[in-house]
């Protein structure tokens, strides 16, 4: 026969304090003085408490006092990708503000994140880059809690926090035409969510499903078409977000394709690799081929030559969110604008940058 379950109300009895007294002991400490404290968590430890019942809290208070962050990668993805880690420190700082917990769920294996979505105990979820078409947004909204998403579209959610990622493109392949490149590849994140790398013919470009993919890749031809160089005429190459991986795939593309002058990479994680393979393929950057990235992290100060990109605020998007997420405010969509930082992978002898940042609320 199972042990009865310690309650609360047994430990308040132990301390000889109220059950009122016994919560705040564990849930407002501050509220209780150290030796009364001492006492309850003394009769706690000898009796097995176990600490107070997560889903009884949210019952009694309606606060689980947590965000739930869905990313559509691996855990160690989350914490090794610059973009992904300044978003998360944008969300902390703001959960830090409230005094709310955050909980990381990874979307990777499907099965475990539905399980993950239904026993969180969370006040709202936070859902970066991920589509709206799956299990796991299904399960997140029959939870019935604010949905904020981060970088997608997301049918019903509460609200949103977006790039502008058309503009963001645009402007990097504008800046590679006023360098003098002509003839371009665009190197691409994950256009959907099954594993496709390499070469893109024209369907996978049009059936890309994320909505960074769908945005970044159509301000590209913008601005090439307005120069008057087709869709046709650019390489298209999809990458893992991964350096190791578009260095390999950028040595593949120049070798059979020298022709190429101008690389845009969706991110700058990608564009570090490709001035590695550039490097690889006995490319001078900039002379004879131009690269820039969309991101300005950090890193991209330190490559060489310095990496030119178009730059965004993660972590001011991560906080947006979860400002969102945490008010009562949260039917609007947000859309940060980027700006450009010209390096030496575009221009010789620039390594200055500026930053133009801008919210538009609609």
């Amino acid at each position: 026969m199972a042990a009865k379950r310690v309650k609360l109300l047994d430990v308040a009895k132990a301390a000889g304090v109220s059950q009122g007294t016994a919560s705040n002991a564990f849930g407002k400490p501050d509220l209780v003085r150290k030796e009364v404290r001492d006492r309850i968590f003394a009769a706690a430890k000898e009796l097995g408490y176990r600490g107070p019942h997560v889903m009884a809290r949210m019952l009694r208070t309606g606060k689980a006092g947590a965000l739930g962050v869905v990313f559509p990668d691996n855990l160690e993805y989350a914490f090794s990708d610059p973009v992904a880690i300044e978003l998360l420190r944008g969300i902390g700082r703001e959960c830090a503000r409230h005094g709310v917990n955050v909980m990381i769920i990874s979307a990777e294996n499907p099965q475990q994140a539905i399980a993950a979505v239904n026993n969180a105990a969370v006040d709202a979820f936070l859902v970066h880059c991920y589509s709206d078409d799956n299990d796991i947004i299904s399960a997140i909204q029959r939870r019935n809690q604010p949905l904020i998403s981060i970088d997608t579209d997301i049918a019903g959610a509460a609200g949103a926090v977006l790039l502008n990622d058309h503009a963001a493109a645009k402007t990097a392949a504008t800046h590679l035409l006023e360098c003098g490149a002509r003839k371009f590849a665009i190197l691409s994140l994950q256009a959907t969510e099954h594993d496709h790398f390499g070469p893109m013919n024209a369907n996978r470009v049009g059936a890309a499903s994320h909505r960074v993919v769908r945005e970044r890749m159509a301000g590209y031809h913008d601005a090439l078409q307005m120069a008057g160089i087709s869709p046709t005429d650019i390489m298209h190459i999809e990458c893992d977000n991964q350096s190791d991986h578009s260095a390999k795939m950028t040595v593949d593309l120049l070798t059979q394709h020298p022709e190429i002058d101008g690389i845009l990479a969706m991110s700058d994680v990608i564009a570090i690799g490709a001035l590695d393979g550039a490097r690889a393929a006995g490319r001078k950057v900039p002379n004879d081929l131009k690269v820039i990235g969309i991101d300005g992290i950090v890193a991209g100060e330190r490559t060489d030559p310095p990496l030119s990109s178009v730059r965004q605020d993660s972590v001011e998007k991560g906080r947006l969110a979860a400002e969102m997420a945490l008010g009562d405010d949260t039917a609007r969509t947000i859309t940060l604008e980027t700006g450009l930082l010209v390096r030496g992978s575009t221009k010789i002898g620039q390594v200055f940058g500026a930053l133009r940042r801008k919210i538009k609320v609609r």
